[in-house]
């Protein structure tokens, strides 16, 4: 054995307080918008004032918290709070469950016109054409934006965004019901895309053909369970040489986030169970509640009886 391991003291116990703001800031960045707000910023003073750094919130995450806490907490409204802290510098969002035209038009009605990426989740009917057509006028630096199980987006919201974004980089529209007429807009609006994600859309050969034109610089093109387009002969050929990565509509779905979990129905069956388990836990409580207070109340008249007996030896 090594006589330094044997002298050696105890190693130093690392204090977070002493790390510099600017690592701290990076670690606390790595967790959700709804982790430092709900719990990491009140770990102490120092934590409470890195969280007020409008950089901290040049990206907001509320994705992934999960069908209860979707319930018990006021997310949109803990939304908002994040967007003001970010004093307009706000680059990137995410948002699952709750997004509204409402929310939209407070993100611009905030002054942040920086925003490169959007990403809209099992928003379902809560954003609309008529969200999207508004806010893209004032995103010309839109990069990234994904729009999944968002169920009131149709080709009118596309051909805005298509226009109004000439940045736009990488598309997600997955699961919306899109078909051909979405795919044409595409093909006309958004030239300049690389990537573009179509999870189960409706569009066929044409709408696929009518894409591989109007994009050029398409490098990725997701066609998982598009079942419609038939991948064979010319078509097939062109895709392999045009593209760098194809997902082809057999291609596996393990690896698509949403996939499974994605639909509004298992959505609300989830938080049908979830209200009912928490309206039994009440009853329950209140249950347990009444027989303490009943059995409190018995032990109190027999201590009565005893003492009146005691009184009148």
């Amino acid at each position: 054995m090594d006589h330094r391991s044997i002298n050696a003291g105890p190693a130093k116990q690392l204090n977070w307080l002493d790390l510099p703001n600017d690592l701290t800031l990076m670690i606390i960045e790595k967790l959700t918008t709804f982790q430092i707000l709900t719990s990491v910023q009140f770990v102490c003073r120092k934590w409470w004032r890195i969280c007020m750094d409008p950089l901290m919130w040049r990206t907001i995450n509320m994705c992934n918290i999960g069908i209860r806490n979707s319930v018990d907490y006021k997310l949109e409204k803990m939304c908002r709070h994040a967007i003001d802290r970010s004093c307009g510098q706000l680059v990137d969002i995410s948002i699952e469950y709750f997004g509204t035209d409402d929310l939209l038009k407070y993100i611009i009605d905030s002054g942040c016109h920086k925003l490169q990426r959007l990403r809209l989740v099992q928003c379902f009917h809560g954003i609309s054409d008529k969200g999207l057509c508004e806010m893209a006028e004032k995103l010309p630096l839109l990069e990234e934006l994904d729009i999944t199980l968002c169920l009131e987006v149709s080709s009118i919201a596309l051909e805005a965004i298509g226009r109004r974004c000439p940045l736009l980089k990488s598309f997600k529209y997955n699961n919306n019901a899109g078909g051909n007429k979405e795919a044409f807009v595409i093909a006309q609006n958004m030239s300049n895309l690389r990537h573009l994600q179509l999870f189960k859309n409706y569009l066929d050969n044409s709408g696929l053909s009518a894409i591989l034109d109007g994009c050029p610089h398409l490098e990725s093109l997701d066609l998982r369970l598009c079942c419609h387009v038939k991948l064979e002969g010319k078509l097939r050929t062109r895709c392999d040489e045009q593209l760098k990565d194809l997902r082809d509509p057999d291609a596996p779905c393990d690896d698509f986030q949403f996939w499974g979990l994605c639909f509004e129905t298992a959505y609300d069956d989830e938080v049908f169970d979830y209200e009912n388990e928490k309206r039994a836990q009440k009853q329950e409580a209140q249950k347990r509640e009444a027989r303490r207070i009943n059995s409190g109340s018995s032990t109190g008249k027999k201590n009565n009886v005893k003492s009146k007996s005691k009184k009148k030896r």
